[in-house]
């Protein structure tokens, strides 16, 4: 039974099973992944539909917005010149304005169960994409395995996890970037898109006010419309600034982070500390930019969750690695609870700090414990020429 056990014929048979068991897996995950991205396109054709149609009737909101706007006005100038006007004409005004009302109250109902069809289409059509991208990845590492299984038993597990941990980091990096496209376009649709849509009806009031003569009503909404036109720019002045820091590029990555320290000084009532160790080199575009980002989710992590009094960032320049340090005295959190929502890959945000890290052959430690702070350190290794001095 030993020698039979220990046979070559053995291995050979197990590792043929294991093939053919393989290879049978890998069609059905090929079907439902077929199967998913059939049901993606169709999916895609109905959300593509819904915000069509979601578009016109916010396009018929605005619409009617301004129409209303402009019979308030209408009726402001009946009732102040109520001379001037006929029982006959300020009924008109009077039922128009009503009509307008009843059209923009519906108008506004239709835009938002559209919007509930589309969220729930958007969803469903993540979900859908999610499915199928699982499916083709598994297709992709058993067909790796296959691979590696037909030439060579003896190193197979070890290539087949470095596979799998170069294409995980490579699509939760992916992944990482649609979320943020995906945040900046909602952040520029509710806000500065919809500030500019209210100023341009503010700005149709106040002239129809001048027309009018009422001067100090104009004016008062003129001051409205300049607050909330300064508001926005500072607004899109924050996206530009996430989408591209430019003082990365002029100024480096010492300088950069201390902006980012004092700009959360003054917005909110946290205080920063920064320390830079060794000797501040430049280095690649790259990795100046990992470490920036890196540090920019943990600041933006601490300012959304720990609620702390203190930020301690440390930036240490070393001939052979580049580390950053962000530490504060928050609330903490279960480090266990963070560690099963990494392996369901629901916490996007140190998911991103890990794929940028892999990415670069570096690491990252998160600590915490609740009411002891956070902290989170990453570092990434240099090779040769590197870290020296750019024009």
């Amino acid at each position: 039974m030993g020698n039979k056990l220990l046979s070559t014929k053995t291995l050979e048979d197990i590792l043929n099973k294991t093939r053919g068991a393989l290879e049978e897996g890998r069609s059905q995950m090929y079907e439902v992944a077929e199967a998913a991205r059939v049901e993606c396109r169709r999916t895609e054709v109905v959300f593509k539909s819904v915000q069509a149609e979601m578009e016109e009737a916010i396009g018929e909101v605005e619409d009617l917005t301004r129409r209303f706007a402009q019979m308030r006005l209408e009726l402001f100038q009946s009732n102040k010149d109520f001379q001037e006007y006929s029982e006959e004409e300020k009924r008109k005004i009077y039922e128009e304005a009503a009509q307008v009302r009843e059209a923009l109250t519906a108008a506004k109902e239709r835009e938002r169960l559209l919007r509930v069809r589309r969220d729930n289409l958007e969803k469903t059509l993540a979900k859908l994409q999610e499915i199928a991208a699982k499916a083709e990845t598994l297709v992709s590492q058993v067909g790796m395995a296959l691979k590696y299984l037909s030439s060579s038993i003896s190193d197979v597990n070890k290539q087949i996890e470095n596979f799998q941990a170069r294409e995980y980091a490579s699509q939760e990096l992916i992944k990482g970037q649609e979320i943020e496209r995906r945040r900046i376009a909602n952040a520029l649709h509710d806000g500065p898109v919809q500030d500019l849509a209210n100023a341009m009806v503010q700005m149709e009031i106040c002239e129809r006010l001048y027309a009018v003569g009422s001067i100090a009503e104009a004016s008062q909404n003129f001051g409205k419309l300049k607050a909330a036109t300064q508001e926005s720019i500072a607004e899109l002045r924050n996206i530009i600034y996430d989408l591209n820091p430019m003082t990365l590029d002029d100024l480096g990555l010492v300088l950069t982070i201390r902006n980012s320290l004092r700009n959360l000084e003054k917005q909110t009532a946290i205080e920063a500390d920064f320390v830079v160790l060794g000797n501040e080199t430049r280095l690649n575009d790259q990795i100046e930019m990992a470490i920036f980002r890196i540090v920019q989710e943990a600041l933006n992590n601490c300012r959304k969750h720990a609620n702390p009094r203190l930020i301690k960032v440390t930036l240490e320049f070393s001939s052979r690695y580049i580390s950053a340090e962000v530490r504060d005295d928050g609330i903490g959190f279960d480090m266990l609870e963070i560690q099963n929502k990494l392996r369901t890959g629901k916490h996007y945000g140190m998911l991103s700090m890990q794929g940028r890290t892999e990415l670069l052959g570096g690491s990252v430690q998160i600590q915490s414990e609740p009411g002891k702070g956070t902290r989170m350190l990453v570092r990434i290794p240099l090779t040769e020429g590197e870290g020296v001095m750019r024009n």
